[in-house]
C-alpha cells in the first residue's frame, strides 16, 4: 500500500513538473538515457530533411544539457550549424537571407507561442524559411492559434510522446490554408526508422492539386484580358462575385459593335478575356476555383509613400495585405512591386508604346512638289539655272580667247571667216518673224558679229535649249563644237533618264496613292509635337507605366514634365487604356501610352486606320502576382512554363483576338505580327513623300483620278498664265506706262528742287 502511494506521488510531481515546464518553456531532461535518445532522433530527422544550414536559437532560460553533442552529431551529416543564444541577432540573421533569397531552416528549443506573433509582426514568414520547434512536449499543445499559422508561414513542431519516439506536425501538409498542425511523419528511435521520407512533404506535391480550394482574384476591366461589367443583379455562373454598398459605374461589352458602354449598376461578372480564360486553365490543371472580386478604385495599384513604410494601394495592395491569394490580368513587372509582391514565370512579353492618331493625308496641292525632298529641289534649280550660262561660256570662251588675243586679230582673215561661217549651221529662225512676235527689234545681246554674221549663239538662246531639254522638249544644238555637242549629251542623259523619269515615276506613285504626313512613332517625334503643336500624353491612372513614367529618366523624364506643366487636375490620367483610345477618335492631339499588345488589340477595334501604333520602346513583361513568399509558387511556375513552351498561351491569346474579330487571314496577336512584319520589312513598307517609311495597308483601295488630286497641275497652270497676262499687260501699256513713270519722276525733281 505504501509502495502503491509513492508511486502515485511520483507521477502527480511529474504531471505538475511537465505542465511548469510547459509554462516556463524548460526542457528538462534528467535521464540521460532519454537526452541521447533526443539527440539521436533530432538529429536523424534534421539530416533527413537535408537543410544546407540549420540554425539554432536557445533561448536563456531553456536548459538542455550536452548541445554541443547535438551539433556535433549534426555535422557528421555535413549541415552546418550556427548557434543563437540572443533573439535580436537571430532576428536579423533570418532578414539578411531573405534579402538575399537564400532557404534557411531554424530549430528554435523553445515554446511556439511567443515566436510565431513576433515572426509574423517582422515579416519573416516565408516559404524559403522553416522554423522547427521542439520543448520537450509529449503532444503537440493546444494553445496554438490556427489563424496565425496560415501561408506563408512555415511551422514544424517536434514531440516526444514515448521514449525514443518522435513525431512531428506541419503546418503545411495540405493545401487548404486553413492552419491546422497535422501529423507529417514521425521516428522511432529503437529502430532507426522513419514513416514517410521525406520528412516534410515538399511544396510541389503539396500545392500540385489545391483539393478543390477557393481563390479570391481581383479583376479589372481592360480589354482583352479582362472584360468586365458591372450591374445591377447578381453573379451568374460564378464568374463574378457581389459586391455590395458601392456604386460604380463599369462598361459592358456590346459584341456586334465591338465597342464597350457604360453601365451604373452594382455586380460584377467576368464575361471573358485572354487572362480570364488562361485563369480557367491554370485552376483546371491544379484543382482550385476562384471568385473575382473588386479591387479599390478598379485599379492594378501603385506605391503610395517611400521607404519602408510605402504601401500599394489597388489589387497589388489587397495581395500586400494578403487578403487575397494571386492577382492575373496584364500585371506588368518592376523593381517597386516586386518590393510588395512576388511574380511567377511570365504570361506575356511585351513591349511598352503608344498610339496617336494615323498620319493625315498631306495637302494635295502641293502634289507636283513632294517627288523630291525639300533639300533636293534648291541644288536642282540652281542647276537648271546654271546649264544655260555654262552652256554660253562653253561655246564663247574659245573665240573670246581668240579675239582677245592681239597676234590672233592679225592672223584673222578672210578665210578663217569662211570656215567659222561654213562650221556654222544655218539659223532654223527666221528673224523677221522675231521681230513680229516681239513688236519690234530684236536684240542681239552679247553676240560677236562676224561679216555681218553672228560667230556664236547667245546667251539667251543657250538659256532656251537648256530649258527645252529640261522640259523634254526637241531643239537643235546652238553649236556644232565638240564641247558643246558632249556638254548637251550630258545634260540630256541628266535631263531624261535621271530627272524627268524618277520625278515622273514618282509623281505617278504620288499621285496614285496620296502622301501622309510623318508618323509619330518615336519618342524624340513625339516630343517635337508636344513642345511646337500641343500634344498631350495620357496613361493608364496606377499602372505600370505611369510609375514608369514617374520614375523616368531621360526622353522619358521630359515628357513626363511637358505632360504635368499642360494638365489639370491630374488630367492626363485615364482610367483604362481603352478610355485613353476612345479620347484620341475626337481629339487628335493626344496620344496613349501603354502595353503594345493592349494597345494593338484597342486600335483593332476601334479601327486600326485611324490609329498610328509607335515603335518598341523597351521590353516589359506580364505574369501572375502573388503574395510575398507565397507557399505554391514554384508549382504555378512550373505549370505556366509548360503552357509557354507548349504554345497554349500564344493560342489563348490568338483565339481572343478570333473571338473579337471574327476568323480572318490577317486577325492575329501582336506578337506574331511583329514576327512577320521583321521577316518582310522591305515588302510591307513603303517611302512616303517625307522619306520616312510606313506601312503598306492592303485594305486601302487604289482610287480613280479626281480634279482634287490634279489642283496641283491646274495651279501651276493658272499662275502661268497669270503671269504670261501680267507681261502682257506691261507690253501693250508700255508707252502709257512710261509716261506715267516720267511725270513722277518730273514731280519728285521738282519737289526736290522746291525744298
Amino acid at each position: 500500500m505504501g509502495i502503491r502511494r509513492f508511486s502515485f506521488i511520483i507521477l502527480l510531481c511529474g504531471a505538475v513538473g511537465f505542465g511548469a515546464c510547459e509554462r516556463r518553456n524548460l526542457l528538462v531532461v534528467s535521464e540521460r538515457s532519454n537526452q541521447s535518445g533526443m539527440i539521436r532522433g533530432i538529429s536523424e530527422m534534421i539530416n533527413l530533411l537535408a537543410p544546407k544550414a540549420l540554425v539554432i536559437l536557445v533561448r536563456n532560460e531553456t536548459k538542455i544539457d550536452r548541445l554541443d553533442k547535438l551539433t556535433v552529431m549534426i555535422h557528421r551529416h555535413n549541415i552546418a550549424t550556427c548557434v543563437y543564444y540572443d533573439l535580436e541577432q537571430y532576428f536579423r540573421f533570418i532578414e539578411d537571407n531573405l534579402k538575399k533569397s537564400l532557404e534557411i531552416t531554424s530549430l528554435l528549443f523553445c515554446h511556439p507561442e511567443e515566436m510565431v506573433q513576433e515572426i509574423i509582426d517582422r515579416r519573416l514568414a516565408h516559404r524559403l524559411s522553416l522554423f522547427i520547434f521542439y520543448w520537450g512536449a509529449k503532444q503537440l499543445t493546444r494553445r496554438l492559434d490556427s489563424a496565425l499559422l496560415k501561408e506563408p508561414f512555415r511551422v514544424a513542431v517536434i514531440t516526444n510522446p514515448r521514449r525514443n519516439i518522435f513525431r512531428i506536425y506541419y503546418n503545411q501538409a495540405k493545401p487548404n490554408n486553413r492552419g491546422e498542425m497535422l501529423s507529417a511523419n514521425w521516428f522511432d528511435g529503437n529502430d532507426m526508422t522513419f514513416k514517410r521520407i521525406p520528412l516534410l512533404p515538399t511544396p510541389t506535391e503539396v500545392y500540385k492539386n489545391f483539393e478543390g480550394r477557393i481563390f479570391n482574384i481581383p479583376v479589372i476591366h481592360k480589354p482583352p484580358w479582362h472584360f468586365v461589367v458591372y450591374g445591377n443583379g447578381s453573379n451568374s455562373g460564378g464568374s463574378g462575385s457581389f459586391r455590395n454598398g458601392t456604386m460604380d459605374v463599369g462598361y459592358e461589352m456590346d459584341r456586334e459593335n465591338n465597342i464597350t458602354i457604360e453601365s451604373e449598376d452594382t455586380y460584377i461578372e467576368v464575361t471573358g478575356g485572354r487572362d480570364h480564360n488562361l485563369m480557367q486553365l491554370i485552376a483546371k490543371r491544379m484543382n482550385f476555383s476562384f471568385q473575382y472580386v473588386e479591387p479599390p478604385e478598379k485599379i492594378q495599384g501603385i506605391a503610395l509613400g517611400t521607404g519602408k513604410n510605402a504601401s500599394f494601394s489597388g489589387a497589388l495592395g489587397m495581395l500586400e495585405r494578403r487578403e487575397v491569394e494571386l492577382f492575373l490580368g496584364d500585371v506588368g513587372l518592376h523593381w517597386e512591386r516586386m518590393k510588395a509582391v512576388e511574380f511567377s514565370f511570365f504570361t506575356l512579353a511585351d513591349s511598352a508604346a503608344f498610339v496617336t492618331h494615323a498620319p493625315r493625308k498631306l495637302n494635295e496641292a502641293l502634289a507636283l512638289v513632294r517627288p523630291f525632298q525639300v533639300s533636293v529641289w534648291p541644288p536642282l534649280i540652281i542647276t537648271i539655272l546654271l546649264s544655260g550660262p555654262i552652256l554660253y561660256f562653253i561655246i564663247s570662251t574659245p573665240h573670246r580667247w581668240k579675239h582677245w588675243t592681239v597676234q590672233q586679230q592679225h592672223r584673222s582673215n578672210y578665210f578663217e571667216r569662211r570656215r567659222q561661217l561654213q562650221k556654222r549651221k544655218p539659223a532654223y529662225y527666221n528673224l523677221q518673224y522675231l521681230q513680229e512676235m516681239s513688236y519690234g527689234g530684236v536684240r542681239l545681246g552679247r553676240t560677236r558679229i562676224i561679216g555681218g554674221v553672228q560667230e556664236y549663239p547667245s546667251l539667251d538662246r543657250c538659256i532656251w535649249y537648256t530649258i527645252n531639254v529640261y522640259l523634254r522638249q526637241s531643239a537643235n544644238i546652238p553649236y556644232d563644237g565638240h564641247l558643246a555637242r558632249f556638254f548637251s549629251i550630258l545634260l540630256w542623259l541628266c535631263a531624261t533618264y535621271v530627272l524627268g523619269d524618277v520625278y515622273s515615276a514618282q509623281l505617278t506613285s504620288q499621285l496614285a496613292r496620296p502622301a501622309r504626313e510623318s508618323p509619330i512613332n518615336t519618342l524624340g517625334r513625339l516630343e517635337q509635337r508636344m513642345i511646337h503643336d500641343g500634344y498631350q500624353l495620357l496613361v493608364e491612372r496606377q499602372s505600370a507605366f505611369h510609375a514608369a513614367l514617374v520614375n523616368s529618366s531621360g526622353i522619358l523624364q521630359r515628357l513626363y514634365r511637358l505632360t504635368q506643366e499642360r494638365s489639370v487636375n491630374d488630367s492626363f490620367l485615364v482610367r483604362s487604356v481603352e478610355e485613353g483610345i476612345r479620347t484620341i477618335t475626337y481629339d487628335t492631339k493626344l496620344a496613349v501610352l501603354g502595353g503594345r499588345e493592349t494597345l494593338y488589340f484597342n486600335t483593332k477595334r476601334y479601327g486600326a486606320n485611324r490609329f498610328q501604333l509607335s515603335e518598341k520602346l523597351y521590353t516589359r513583361y506580364s505574369a501572375v502576382a502573388v503574395q510575398i513568399g507565397c507557399p505554391f509558387l514554384d508549382s504555378l511556375n512550373e505549370v505556366i512554363m509548360r503552357l509557354f513552351e507548349a504554345g497554349i498561351i500564344e493560342k489563348i491569346t490568338i483565339a481572343e483576338y478570333e473571338r473579337m474579330f471574327g476568323r480572318q487571314n490577317d486577325v492575329v496577336s501582336h506578337s506574331e505580327e511583329t514576327i512577320r512584319s521583321t521577316k518582310s520589312t522591305n515588302s510591307e513598307c513603303e517611302i512616303d513623300g517625307t522619306g520616312s517609311k510606313r506601312k503598306y495597308d492592303p485594305n486601302e483601295k487604289l482610287q480613280p483620278m479626281n480634279l482634287r488630286m490634279l489642283q496641283g497641275a491646274f495651279l501651276v497652270l493658272a499662275c502661268g498664265h497669270s503671269l504670261g497676262g501680267f507681261c502682257l499687260f506691261l507690253e501693250r501699256h508700255k508707252t502709257v506706262m512710261d509716261c506715267c513713270i516720267a511725270r513722277v519722276w518730273s514731280v519728285c525733281i521738282r519737289a526736290k528742287q522746291l525744298f
